[in-house]
């Protein structure tokens, strides 16, 4: 009896051995999990815009074209994002995104090379890769540094104060682009370090300096200091009210003579400053962007939403100014008005329209998120009306 009393209390001491050992083991592997979680994330991410478009280049002689587009609502890209906790409250951090052509599957090819700058191609030559951004960084909680290709200063003041946030849609506020002869060393920048600043009372403060061609000025080569690009911008956000303003400078290289040779930089100004408030169902934005050199030039915008349900409706209005060496200042008004619906959270469904109207002299484009419908002639009247989905993931 003793016997079978001793064994049986051996049996229940070996079974809560075990169970004490599996619950051990259980929370190891929990706490073990719950520590990758929290120390490292990786997100795939992307958006899908396509859409049927009718448009006029406004040439004498050119009819109406239909085709399917790309990018009119919003870019179409994917990337990936993440993050490593490395302890006492920093974090690396990184990114990449890339666009492509949804319509054909082609990648958008770039000119961020800026290393391999030449006097036929002074921003570079034309690559294919992660054209949107591609940095690596440390966040603290003095702010986050990042370094690589990244968006500048101007950029955010752009997208954060246009109609419709993001610059998406026909008539959007990248129309101020076409001053400075694309986005690429005005809105993107690479062989970038970028400061952003944490939130405090509503401010956030954004610092970009970029090495440019990392030129050293021999023969052949770009002048040292070339493409090199510095920005400074800050934003304030108060409820509905975000104001934004933003100041950058860019030493641009200059080429003369046949063939080409590069001779001096030129020292390019960028300042914006706009304002968005949000009302309710309403909102109202404007702003002003002007760039000085080579050639001055001016945009500013005003445009307003209303949201009824699951649907918005969008207008803006911009008024673009450049000089002009060879005649009368050009001049055009570009106008967009768009409606769309949520189909679900990921899911809207869109109809655009946009048309510039230039003077004499002008040939200013009409602008999609990541599309451009061009001025067939000075003085003309590009115009597009486009039908689309786009969906995020």
């Amino acid at each position: 009896m003793n016997t079978l009393r001793s064994q049986t209390n051996s049996s229940k001491a070996l079974e809560r051995g075990r169970t004490t050992a599996g619950t051990l083991a259980c929370a190891t592997l929990a706490l073990g999990a719950s520590g990758a979680a929290a120390q490292s994330s990786l997100t795939l991410y992307g958006n899908l815009d396509a859409s049927v478009v009718s448009s006029r280049s406004g040439a004498s002689g050119m009819g109406t074209q239909t085709s399917l587009a790309s990018g009119v609502g919003s870019s179409s890209h994917w990337g990936l994002r993440g993050t490593e906790d490395l302890g006492g409250g920093m974090r690396a951090v990184f990114q990449f995104e890339t666009g492509f052509d949804l319509d054909t599957g082609a990648s958008k090819p770039y000119t961020g090379d800026y290393g391999s700058a030449t006097p036929t191609a002074p921003t570079g030559r034309q690559v294919i890769g992660f054209n949107r951004r591609s940095v690596v960084g440390l966040e603290t909680p003095y702010g986050t540094v990042t370094v690589g290709r990244d968006y500048t200063p101007l950029f955010y003041t752009a997208v954060t104060t246009d109609t419709i946030r993001g610059a998406q849609y026909l008539g959007n506020i990248q129309l101020l682009t076409s001053l400075l002869g694309g986005p690429e060393r005005s809105a993107r920048n690479s062989n970038a370090f970028v400061y952003t600043s944490p939130v405090v009372g509503g401010f956030r403060a954004r610092a970009a300096y970029g090495l440019g061609s990392e030129s050293t000025g021999a023969a052949g080569q770009p002048p040292r200091h070339a493409n090199e690009f510095i920005g400074l911008g800050a934003d304030y956000v108060d409820g509905g009210l975000t104001v934004s303003g933003s100041l950058q400078q860019l030493k641009q290289p200059l080429t003369a003579g046949t063939p080409p040779v590069f001779t001096v930089n030129a020292r390019r100004t960028d300042m914006a400053l706009g304002a968005r408030y949000v009302f309710g169902d309403y909102s109202v934005s404007m702003g002003h962007f002007r760039v000085n050199g080579p050639l001055d030039g001016s945009d500013t915008w005003l445009g307003g939403s209303v949201v009824f349900g699951a649907s918005t409706v969008y207008a803006q209005v911009q008024r673009i100014r450049q000089d002009n060496p060879s005649g009368s200042e050009r001049r055009a008004t570009s106008l967009g008005l768009t409606y769309t619906y949520n189909l679900s959270r990921r899911t809207i469904a869109y109809t655009s329209y946009g048309r510039t109207s230039n003077n004499a002299t002008g040939q200013f484009a009409l602008l999609g998120n990541d599309v451009v419908f061009a001025a067939g002639a000075p003085g003309t009247k590009p115009r597009a009306v486009a039908i689309g989905m786009r969906h995020s993931f």
